[in-house]
């Protein structure tokens, strides 16, 4: 990450402040790094609270004023005194204002309202952006940008033959079509107006927002029941026997439907009634992906229809729009039967507010958004049907502020948005466009139809290639409220959403009451894409995600997928609901909620995070699921983190690649399994009996770490092996592991106490007798870097010493298929003349013994077959997008295409944690070198000596500073190609550089890759702990060695929740240190 710019803002009605406590107050003073900066107040207890820095008005050195109500564009709007009444990007601007585009700040007059769409035409530059922004100075209250009209004029009865109570009904006639109607009161209280419909639902029960929905009773099928439509096409047939009956087939047919489907996902999605059979009292709609009977209608989903006039009913209020043209009839029955006339009436009538395809050094602030609608097909898929693969539809993607193909410094600070249907949306569209240098801070979001922000690249389900690139983005000290309740067709409301980011860091987020995830990050590249992502780091830290999927299930609170790495760190999830009613009737099902899920993510670290369940109780219909669910992910370490109250502790579905890590844990109140890392069987005999039998699948458990674990309150351990077999006891656990020759078996201890204080509480700190207490573990986590084909730890695979684990990870062009993405080369280390016994406690971790001590006596060395490296790899997969519905070809993937530890033009980076014996000379650290290749070695009077040869050129650099003092040194070797320079950093510091070689210079050869020794000798007397290669620079990474150090060395995973140290010999287990 780069240094973090301490700008101080100033917001008037949210300039609040609350203490920080331990690393996280210190930070605030002295951080130097974005991830050292506090971004909450955080509760020593395990709470998080919205702490927004304040806004100040900025203004550059040309400043253009906005008047809506009194401004005049004749004016030159240059002074307050004589603003504009248009912005200069509104097409309804005329004279000057219409002229007057530029690089200039445009204030919006405070206590005004702004009706109308900008769409961007002027670009800023940098550190003199295009602003839209208010001055506190400069008028009272609000500066707001609204997407609605005022309606004032009014008729009343309905003479519509199909509206109830026609004389309780006002009309009036509008040159557009409103989605979305608000009454707003004279307090200045906002109540949205829903959309005719039946029933007359109110979200009466706030752990179940459609409890008075209708059901499907689907008296003969439970599922899988059809009707054919006009065209002949098969569709969902839903059956209520109670409801759809007594009423003519007009009153149903042609309503807009909001089913519930399944299996999984489940968010209502809206769809048109084409079929009405009244005999069977059902209805026929299509599925979830357009027409068809994609997806399952299961008896006991629940479901509502809208639009019709007949449904103009309710007395608390309802509209209905009789759509002719681009515009038509507004019928409205007002809450309470009012006049109109009495109340504000907005009708929703844009849909983007600030809207550019194009936007360079635009920073909007201080503004607030109001009344946006969305287009008027609510049903409308988002794809371009008329292209292969498939196009993006702009209606269909719609924002308050939205940059729809390229842009960079786009900044939003300081907004409120609500009532709106999706507040922010910036993608970077198409190949060659790309985004860049994105900052969404301390704004509020409330009530809004579709999610808070989205920042994406340009892939989208299907595509099979790289598409618009997204570069930086910070997401900072947000809060939301009440977000995705009315969803898009394809949407699910997911609040914030970073897709395919460069760098991300999303951090200090308060969100309450989402109804699908709270965050939602992809790192690298989607499931299914082809292309070579080497880099990606995504951050995700302070933020508290308080009730979330509220209308939807198999998502998470905190949800991440695809490439990392991600560090997950410090964050509070509580109650990820994932209700299915449906599923009810069984008495088993716990939802499908999580608290953080892993959604095929790949090098992930997860720590210091709380998650807090509703209740743990299948009974229960707020019980809450699953603390951790992954599917098909693998390389992630899970490691002091706080559960409390959950069904599961730990799900893991596609669990064969194993390299999966839990580590001082706290699990407390888990309903049924603490670790459910398998499929179960039926029932225990079956589970043993396969156990008994062959096995037909392997699962890779010699790579799997359970270790220091606390647990209380549990009532089965849980499943691990391909059998199912029920491990019912910690002891039975415990056994399998050493069964299975997992690389960690100690699993941690049962505590007949409660380890925490007051959970139920909100309280996670260790009680006063707990387990916990110096329970914790010490686990280093490698800071990212650009390319990395090696990566090694320096600790054996469970079932065989000499073999050491590789656990880089690379999204390469032939990462396609995630479920797949285990098969892929990797590239472990042999030990030659290594035992079980040379492997020691090193300082980066205390968890196993993970530095590997070397002996010139034994002649021990590691190595890394030439063969074994350059071995082709064959695949198959499709090579062309879905859309166009292709067939999967053969691929083999040889030679400079393979991402490996051959270096041939491109940049390299050795990176080591080190020791020698005292005096020692001549060691190999690494070496790969047979005429041409690269070496890293202790030099002959103790330096550190790397060494470049190529068949036309060749580099040295020796450091400054003697490493054979027999303590631990951290070093990296970069050679960068473009700058033909070659570097030594040394703990932390630059200290030598050379000359280097150009990317003409190849350096790849046939020899054996050798780590600590070559079979002819030259052997390491010292230990090594940690080493990796990458192809990229610190610069590739963004970073620097001193970023990189202070991550490594210092950083927050050497602290708890609160930022603090370790108060006793080692770290606690779980999230939070014993504090008084």
């Amino acid at each position: 990450m780069r240094m973090n710019h301490l700008t101080v803002w100033a917001w008037g009605w949210a300039a609040l402040w609350l203490p920080a406590f331990g690393w996280a107050a210190e930070s605030a003073q002295s951080a130097r790094w974005s991830w050292q900066e506090a971004y909450a107040a955080v509760d020593p207890k395990g709470d998080l609270a919205w702490t927004p820095k304040p806004f100040v008005f900025e203004k550059g050195t040309s400043v253009r004023y906005i008047d809506f109500e009194s401004g005049n564009d004749a004016n030159p709007g240059d002074s307050p005194a004589k603003p504009w009444k248009h912005h200069p990007w509104d097409p309804q601007a005329t004279g000057q204002a219409a002229a007057g585009g530029g690089t200039h700040t445009y204030v919006f007059k405070r206590g005004v309202v702004y009706r109308g769409s900008l769409s961007v035409k002027n670009s800023g530059r940098p550190g003199e952006p295009v602003r839209l922004t208010s001055d506190p100075g400069w008028g009272q209250g609000e500066a707001v940008l609204c997407g609605s009209e005022r309606i004032t004029q009014w008729k009343r009865g309905a003479s519509h033959k199909d509206i109830p109570e026609p004389d309780k009904v006002w009309w009036t006639d509008l040159p557009f079509a409103p989605r979305a109607v608000w009454s707003v009161g004279k307090d200045g209280q906002i109540n949205r107006i829903p959309l005719a419909r039946t029933p007359n639902w109110k979200v009466s029960n706030p752990n179940d927002v459609k409890s008075e929905w209708w059901v499907w009773d689907n008296p003969r099928k439970p599922f899988g029941n059809t009707i054919t439509n006009a065209r002949g096409q098969a569709m969902h047939l839903g059956i209520d026997t109670k409801h759809i009956k007594d009423k003519p087939e007009d009153y149903f047919k042609g309503a807009l439907i909001w089913p519930e489907f399944g299996w999984v996902m489940s968010d209502p999605y809206p769809t048109e009634v084409e079929v009405v059979d009244l005999k069977q009292n059902g209805l026929g709609f299509g599925g979830w992906t357009g027409g068809g009977t994609s997806g399952v209608i299961m008896r006991n989903m629940r479901y509502y229809l809208e639009d019709k006039p007949h449904y103009l009913d309710d007395p608390e209020g309802e509209f209905w729009f009789d759509k002719k043209g681009q515009g038509g009839r507004l019928y409205l029955r007002p809450p309470g039967n009012a006049d109109p006339h009495s109340v504000e009436i907005e009708a929703g009538r844009w849909p983007n507010l600030v809207d550019g395809q194009k936007a360079e050094h635009l920073h909007v602030t201080g503004l607030t958004f109001r009344f946006t609608t969305p287009d008027w097909n609510i049903t409308a898929a988002p794809w371009d049907f008329s292209t292969k693969p498939f196009g993006l539809r702009s209606d269909m993607h719609p924002g308050c502020v939205r940059v729809w193909g390229e842009g960079r410094d786009i900044r939003v600070a300081h907004c409120r948005f609500e009532h709106v249907h999706f507040p922010i949306r910036i993608r970077a569209l198409a190949a060659g466009q790309q985004v860049d240098g994105v900052r969404i801070e301390d704004n509020d979001f409330r009530f809004t139809d579709d999610g808070v922000l989205s920042v994406m690249d340009g892939a989208a389900w299907g595509y099979a290639q790289l598409r618009g690139r997204l570069g930086e983005v910070r997401i900072y000290r947000n809060h939301a409220r009440e977000i995705g309740r009315r969803p898009s067709r394809y949407g699910n409301g997911t609040a914030i959403e970073v897709s395919g980011a460069r760098t991300a860091e999303i951090a200090g987020n308060i969100l309450e009451r989402c109804y699908a995830q709270g965050i939602d990050a992809h790192g690298a590249k989607i499931n299914g894409m082809w292309g070579d992502v080497p880099f990606t780091r995504v951050l995700i830290h302070q933020n508290k995600v308080w009730e979330s999927m509220l209308n939807c299930n198999d998502y998470g609170g905190i949800e991440t997928w695809q490439g990392g790495p991600f560090y997950v760190f410090n964050n509070l999830s509580y109650n990820a609901l994932g209700y299915r009613n449906w599923n009810r009737y069984t008495g088993t099902d716990a939802g499908f909620g999580h608290a953080y899920y892993l959604d095929g993510a790949f090098k992930n670290y997860h720590f210091n995070n709380i998650a807090w369940g509703k209740a743990k109780d299948p009974a229960s219909p707020v019980v809450n699921c699953a603390a951790f669910q992954e599917i098909h992910s693998y390389q992630n370490t899970f490691f002091h983190n706080t559960v409390y109250n959950y069904n599961a502790g730990s799900r893991r579905q596609a669990p064969v690649a194993g390299r999966n890590k839990y580590l001082a844990n706290i699990w407390s109140g888990i309903g049924k399994h603490v670790f459910r890392h398998a499929d179960p069987a039926k029932t225990a005999a079956e589970g043993n009996a396969k156990d008994a039998g062959p096995a037909k699948e392997h699962f890779a458990l010699e790579l799997n770490a359970y270790a220091r674990n606390i647990f209380h309150d549990f009532a089965e351990m849980g499943v691990l092996e391909p059998s199912g077999r029920w491990l019912l006891s910690f002891d039975d656990f415990q056994a399998a592991l050493l069964k299975n020759q997992a690389l960690v078996t100690e699993l941690g201890r049962v505590s007949a106490t409660p380890p925490l204080r007051e959970p139920a509480k909100g309280d996670f700190r260790p009680s006063d007798a707990s387990a916990a207490v110096d329970h914790g573990v010490k686990v280093f986590v490698p800071w990212a870097l650009s390319g990395v084909v090696a990566e090694w730890n320096f600790y054996p695979a469970g079932n065989d010493p000499a073999h050491i684990v590789d656990e880089h990870w690379y999204m390469t062009d032939y990462h396609v298929s995630r479920e797949n993405y285990h098969d892929r080369p990797m590239y472990p280390l042999k030990g030659v003349n290594i035992g079980a016994t040379d492997y020691v406690q090193g300082p980066l971790e205390d968890w196993i013994r993970g530095a590997l001590q070397l002996s010139p006596a034994k002649k021990q060395y590691a190595m890394l077959a030439n063969a074994a490296m350059m071995k082709p790899f064959s695949f198959r997969d499709l090579k062309k997008s879905r859309h166009e519905n292709p067939k999967p070809e053969a691929h083999t993937v040889a030679g400079e295409a393979l991402k490996n530890p051959q270096i041939y033009g491109g940049n390299l980076l050795l990176e080591i944690y080190f020791k020698t014996a005292p005096g020692h000379t001549g060691g190999v650290l690494i070496e790969k070198m047979k005429s041409s290749g690269y070496s890293l070695v202790i030099g002959a009077d103790g330096q550190l000596s790397v060494t470049l040869k190529g068949a036309t050129g060749a580099a040295s650099a020796l450091s400054q500073a003697r490493v054979n003092d027999g303590q631990w040194h951290h070093a990296i070797a970069e050679a960068d190609r473009r700058a033909k320079t070659l570097t030594l950093y040394l703990d932390g510091r630059p200290n030598a550089s050379a000359p280097g070689l150009d990317s003409s210079v190849s350096l790849a050869n046939d020899g054996d890759l050798l780590v600590g020794g070559t079979p002819a000798g030259r052997f390491l007397d010292g230990a090594i702990d940690f080493l990796r290669i990458a192809h990229g620079t610190l610069a590739d990474a963004d970073t620097t060695v001193e970023e990189l150090y202070a991550w490594q060395f210092n950083g927050p995973f050497l602290r708890d929740f609160a930022g603090r140290p370790p108060a006793g010999a080692r770290r606690d287990a779980g999230a939070l240190e014993k504090t008084p």
